[in-house]
């Protein structure tokens, strides 16, 4: 996953029609009215923040950002955006270990990265972010629903039943990467039990 991001950098934003924070906010208007307000205010821990396009949106809302990235290609485009000052910081990590990542945030967020976690890699995941929160702190995850493209049709299913696409890139390079969308009645079986609350809705789930 990490290569598949690094190598499609360049693209990414073109590929998804992300041009500018305003396009964003239009684009993607009515998931933002979503989760609009869920993170006002609060100290947010960003996973897998790409090329910073919702990093730009959360910087209109949250009070501070920390946002992070396993690849350094995207994060070099992302410090790049238009970003409130003072608000946002950057940083290199693996959302499955958080290394270096301090404690106490009062939220987080993710964007398009849990339908690419691996279904035996779910649970240690959420393991592994519960404790870089504050008690009561609110995480959001936002992500795609299945529909007929060809870089979201599985071709196949690993041992463990993971969802497998391939992925082309302009340069023509392929990928494989895993792509397990979210239930479209999301189920909280994955996430730990002194979880408070689960809210899900068409394209998105919010937890506290």
């Amino acid at each position: 996953m990490k290569r598949y991001y690094a190598a499609r950098a360049p693209w990414h934003d073109e590929h998804m029609g992300y041009g500018g924070n305003a396009a964003m906010e239009e684009l993607l208007g009515p998931i933002i009215e979503r989760v609009d307000g869920l993170l006002a205010d609060l100290e947010v821990l960003e996973l897998a923040c790409g090329t910073g396009n919702w990093t730009q949106v959360l910087a209109q809302r949250a009070r501070r950002i920390l946002a992070t990235d396993v690849s350094e290609a995207t994060l070099s485009l992302a410090r790049e955006k238009e970003l409130a000052p003072g608000v946002v910081a950057f940083r290199e990590a693996d959302a499955y270990t958080l290394d270096g990542i301090p404690s106490g945030f009062t939220g987080a967020f993710a964007a398009d990265w849990w339908s690419h976690v691996p279904r035996s890699m779910l649970a240690p995941f959420l393991e592994v972010l519960h404790g870089r929160l504050q008690p009561g702190a609110r995480v959001v995850f936002v992500d795609m629903l299945p529909r007929d493209h060809p870089d979201l049709t599985p071709y196949r299913h690993d041992d463990e039943g993971n969802a497998i696409c391939r992925r082309t890139l302009p340069d023509g390079s392929t990928f494989d990467v895993v792509k397990n969308f979210p239930e479209r009645f999301w189920s909280p079986s994955p996430v730990p039990a002194r979880r408070r609350s689960i809210r899900t809705g068409p394209s998105w789930a919010a937890g506290s």
